[in-house]
């Protein structure tokens, strides 16, 4: 019985979960099918075990599993690009097969050299389109693509497919009105190529800016910015999270004597608890979890006043701070 077991489980891809019609064996005997094993190979330059990744420098094609060891690759045939070999001609023509760049359209087969080839083919013989973000980003068979009309192809991008329901099409970025593969794409663009909130972003908002001149209105609405000298020109290190950090910043850099440095040591206590509100909402989008979209939270009415305890341990908060400041700007 656990011999029946250990075969349906070794017939199994353990990566695309198919059935296994060809293996593909390494040193450490763990197998694949020869279709996955080809994509971590080819597409994806990747030569180690998808289950314990060990380096496989070789692995083998064959039609009935054996341990790795036991084979006589020196009587197989060997593609040395790919670091391959192939226990009969059949499997070799198989593993060819899969590679090939053919139309599925034409009643008479015809192959191309290339995918952009085929894909020049599709779209003037038979008006089909690939989504060029899936063609650039996914590492599959040419066999596997998907092709669309135009009507199709744009409910893709913005919807998703019918029979997919994994996928919801390719996110948008409101800044640059272009698409990307997922939302983790979309992600590392927005923080690559436009601004955040270096505060906000470390207590968990996701909010981006189109350019820095809508994150440094962000800066002087939410936040304190420091618009004096050449703080007027620089970029993120003239924004400070408190106003004590602020007042230092002024007293340390911007004091021209002794009484300036005094007034602007000066902190008014003020304890505010109410948010503050973004008066411009242009240039700036919030990154959301789809995940989270459909979830309902109550609205909460105004807070209460906090209660007395609360008051005095931020009052000694703010003593401490104040201390530490004074120590390192005597009056």
């Amino acid at each position: 019985m656990e011999s029946t077991a250990k075969r349906d489980a070794e017939s199994t891809c353990v990566l695309c979960c198919q059935d296994i019609d060809l293996f593909a064996v390494g040193k450490c005997d763990h197998p694949v099918c020869y279709r996955c094993s080809t994509k971590m190979r080819l597409l994806c330059e990747q030569k180690y075990c998808a289950v314990c990744r060990e380096q496989l420098d070789k692995v083998v094609f064959i039609k009935k599993l054996e341990p790795f060891a036991a084979l006589n690759i020196r009587q197989y045939q060997y593609e040395k690009k790919f670091d391959t070999y192939f226990a009969d001609g059949k499997i070799y023509a198989q593993f060819r097969k899969i590679l090939l760049h053919e139309c599925p359209q034409c009643p008479e087969p015809k192959v191309f050299s290339k995918f952009e080839e085929l894909e020049q083919h599709m779209r003037k013989q038979h008006e089909l389109f690939c989504c060029k973000l899936c063609a650039k980003h996914l590492k599959i068979f040419s066999y596997e693509r998907k092709w669309y009309s135009r009507k199709d192809l744009a409910r893709h991008r913005t919807q998703g497919d019918p029979d997919d329901t994994s996928h919801r099409g390719h996110p948008l970025c409101k800044f640059c009105d272009d698409r990307y593969l997922d939302n983790d794409e979309l992600l590392k663009h927005l923080r690559r190529d436009h601004y955040f909130c270096h505060f906000c972003d470390a207590d968990g908002a996701q909010e981006y800016y189109s350019d820095y001149q809508y994150l440094s209105e962000h800066f002087r609405e939410s936040h304190y910015l420091c618009q004096e000298g050449r703080c007027s020109t620089e970029q993120f290190t003239h924004a400070f999270r408190t106003e004590i950090d602020y007042k230092a910043h002024k007293a340390a850099a911007h004091s021209k004597n002794r009484a300036e440095a005094r007034q602007n040591r000066q902190i008014d206590i003020q304890f505010n608890y109410a948010l503050r509100q973004q008066r411009r909402n242009g240039g700036k989008a919030e990154f959301s979890n789809p995940s989270l979209a459909g979830q309902d939270f109550p609205v909460l009415g105004a807070a209460a006043p906090p209660a007395p305890i609360q008051r005095y341990c931020m009052f000694v908060l703010f003593l401490v701070k104040w201390v530490s400041f004074m120590y390192f700007f005597p009056m």
